[in-house]
């Protein structure tokens, strides 16, 4: 296995949208997103993705000057076109205008039309919890889920990330309305494994064991995961006038000249407008704890929301980011494009800075 400096990830990723046409506080952004979602170990949603979004770039999927801007405004609600801008920076834009809205008002919310994948959803929730405020956020997502008791493909994985900030580690759950990511069905298929009944269907809508029979995946806890897919729709589309889930095309297919038109939506809420920041964030980190320390089943640990990846993070700020030749090669490739010395990309044990 190949690990990946974390540092240089970032140099990399920036540098090389820069060389497209990004501006440097975009191209910031772009490039924490990419890092900090493998180094929380959602490695589908992370640097993996850099060479489809640098397509996206080259192709016009993608703008690399967007004019995002406010088309529709009353009072702290709010909905942006983001002129087909990368999805990170788009995402971005909205958390931390969503963040400056609320300190003014308590609330905000904020849709965004005409946007890209903006990957993990967590990434923006964090922006928004960091800033002392709880944050929701939705996305749409081309269809791989079937409704419940149905048989085709009609929402998108449809995410729900909730944070919120505590001492020490924030709460943050970013959970998908299918039972399983389409991605956990590939690595399925290249491992030769087969899959748990439940987790994906067939094209009769029957619970299928074998990855390469997979036509749509399960909803989360059956017409539960439905409703909250549904939910996301009206949130991420309705709310935003973008296309539904089924009428997109996937990530990796269609046309690359012409944006996606995916629809994001994010709420942040001032949580010093409710009661004292400090006393909320103690009183949250108690919460964890005590969840945390309840008893568990023999050899079985209680983790919150957050937990698995805060100790994903440490881990790889240490050992770098675990990844394939073919990845660290595209990356080896942008740094060598970008003038960086390229043996740089490769994790030195001995000496982190991150």
């Amino acid at each position: 296995m190949i690990y990946l400096n974390p540092h240089t990830a970032r140099q990399v990723c920036a540098q090389a949208v820069k060389r497209r046409g990004v501006s440097t506080e975009h191209a910031k952004w772009f490039a924490n997103a990419l890092v900090d979602t493998s180094l929380m170990g959602v490695d589908t949603h992370g640097l993996r993705l850099l060479p489809l979004y640098l397509r996206e770039l080259d192709e016009g999927r993608s703008h690399a000057i967007p004019n995002i801007h406010v088309q529709r405004r009353n009072g702290n609600v709010m909905v942006l076109d983001a002129d087909q801008a990368l999805g990170t920076v788009a995402g971005m834009y909205a958390a931390k205008l969503a963040v400056q809205e609320a300190r003014s008002s308590g609330i905000a919310a904020v849709g965004v039309g005409n946007s890209n994948h903006f990957g993990a959803a967590s990434v923006y929730g964090l922006e928004i919890a960091n800033s002392g405020m709880i944050g929701i956020v939705t996305t749409s997502a081309a269809a791989r889920m079937a409704p419940f008791k149905g048989k085709q493909p009609m929402f998108g994985t449809n995410p729900i990330c909730f944070t919120a900030p505590a001492d020490e580690q924030p709460f943050v759950l970013d959970m998908a309305t299918s039972q399983i990511s389409y991605s956990q069905v590939k690595h399925y298929r290249k491992l030769g494994l087969s899959l748990p009944l439940g987790w994906a269907l067939d094209k009769d809508g029957n619970d299928t064991a074998e990855p390469d029979e997979v036509v749509s995946l399960s909803p989360l806890g059956g017409y539960k995961g439905q409703g909250l897919a549904m939910m996301v729709q009206v949130l991420s589309c309705l709310l935003t006038g973008m296309p539904l889930d089924h009428q997109l095309d996937h990530l990796d297919t269609g046309s690359f000249s012409k944006g996606r038109q995916i629809g994001h939506f994010m709420i942040a809420l001032d949580i010093s407008a409710f009661t004292d920041l400090r006393s909320f964030q103690s009183s949250l980190a108690g919460l964890m704890e005590t969840i945390r320390s309840t008893p568990a089943q023999a050899g079985e640990r209680i983790n919150v929301a957050g937990d698995p990846q805060a100790q994903t993070r440490r881990n790889r700020l240490i050992a770098g980011i675990p990844a394939s030749e073919e990845e660290a090669s595209v990356l080896m490739a942008e740094a060598r494009l970008c003038g960086l010395e390229v043996t740089s990309v490769l994790m030195n044990t001995a000496e982190v800075t991150v």
